[in-house]
């Protein structure tokens, strides 16, 4: 029972680490996939049992139908391996392969993650309308995000000790200590994700099961040097995937080698290493609203409700009334005929023609009935993006 139970948790992970849907360099073949063979069974659970949750089966972070979807691999997993002894199909090595592929798979996820703390892509620079909202009206997911933003030391500090765990599972001497850093950066997160509450929290207790997995033949000579002090051997394993040593030196080049050309490819495409220096687009960045002009009449701005514009580098423009409420709208921009398209969350369009003029940096939105007058602000000279480092209190003023 014990080894039937390990060799189904070991194709369990096999097929997560095909079905289990990631966004790399902004393809989505794993969503694909999974979304034409999963979609309707996990609908038909999810109706089943959960008839509250999301109708769209899109396998996003942290949705039920994640959840069901994990569920329906396990249950694959016994029902494959059951098939595999009534076939008297031999599966021998079927853990130790699982477990081989567990550690290139974790090693992957840390060096994408890691160069992109390194790169500034995850943990990027807040946008303006961020830094403007109230502390206390920002999300804790959002809050911690833009907090961890605002430091480039850190998010790239936090990106070299992954990456160099990553490299330390490549490397097969020292995979074990790789290992053992892995679950220290795991743990951490887990406990950022749910005490933020972060929506991929799935993933990440996915990701410390595996890295368990991948640890446990080691774990009695572990615990025996780390807490009983006592003096051990970590035991050897001289099975091998690929029989042939020249072979097997070229595979694991060939695959470490597409690992990076897969994570680093598009950061030398776009020649961008940090993201917080990046060029952003046209209009982008905060404006204090001086003037409202009516067909009739001028306003003072503390008699109109829009205070603040915010240009959002995804294409967003925000508008922040007076009590700090936020109205966004997606947008498309014409140069030539300097207007902007408006859409609303129910796909409602509107035309704004605009001015800016660069001498001064004002931006002049003119709508129906009114025009608003607004300058640039220097949303980069606020005090949480000063790169300021005080090693005693004496600096501090």
């Amino acid at each position: 029972m014990k080894s039937f139970l390990e060799k189904s948790l070991a194709l369990f992970y096999v097929f997560v680490f095909i079905f289990f849907p990631l966004t790399i360099n902004g393809k989505e073949w794993q969503f694909q996939l999974t979304k034409v063979i999963f979609s309707k069974p996990i609908a038909f659970f999810e109706s089943l049992f959960f008839p509250n949750a999301l109708q769209t089966i899109d396998f996003s972070s942290d949705t039920i139908a994640l959840n069901l979807l994990l569920l329906v691999l396990f249950l694959l997993a016994i029902l494959a391996l059951l098939l595999l002894r009534f076939f008297k199909i031999k599966t021998d090595n079927l853990v130790f392969i699982s477990r081989v592929i567990s550690c290139y798979y974790i090693a992957f996820i840390l060096l994408s993650y890691g160069f992109d703390k390194i790169f500034k892509a995850q943990f990027y620079l807040p946008e303006p309308n961020i830094l403007y909202t109230p502390f206390g009206n920002l999300s804790k997911d959002i809050l911690y995000w833009s907090t961890l933003g605002t430091s480039r030391y850190y998010s790239v500090s936090m990106g070299i000790i992954e990456v160099l765990a990553a490299i330390l599972i490549l490397i097969k001497r020292t995979r074990i200590l790789g290992l053992l850093i892995s679950i220290g950066i795991l743990l951490n997160i887990i406990l950022i994700n749910f005490g933020f509450d972060i929506s991929v929290k799935t993933f990440s207790i996915f990701l410390l099961a595996v890295t368990f997995f991948a640890v446990y033949p080691n774990s009695k000579s572990l615990l025996g040097f780390l807490v009983f002090q006592k003096r051990e051997q970590l035991p050897l394993n001289n099975q091998s995937i690929v029989g042939n040593s020249v072979l097997k030196i070229w595979m694991k080049c060939i695959v470490v080698g597409l690992f990076f050309l897969q994570i680093l490819f598009p950061y030398f495409k776009s020649q961008n290493f940090n993201d917080d220096l990046q060029e952003r687009p046209f209009l982008h960045g905060a404006y204090q609203v001086n003037q409202i002009l009516l067909k009739t009449d001028t306003l003072k701005t503390v008699d109109f409700s829009i205070q603040k514009i915010f240009i959002h580098r995804n294409n967003y423009i925000i508008f922040q009334s007076k009590n700090n409420e936020m109205t966004d709208y997606h947008f498309k921009i014409d140069t030539l005929q300097k207007k902007l398209l408006l859409q609303d969350y129910h796909k409602k369009t509107i035309g704004v023609d605009y001015d800016y003029i660069k001498k001064d940096s004002t931006l002049i939105l003119k709508f129906k009935n009114y025009c608003i007058v607004s300058k640039e602000i220097n949303w980069r000279k606020l005090p949480a993006l000063q790169k300021q480092i005080h090693y005693t209190i004496d600096e501090v003023q």
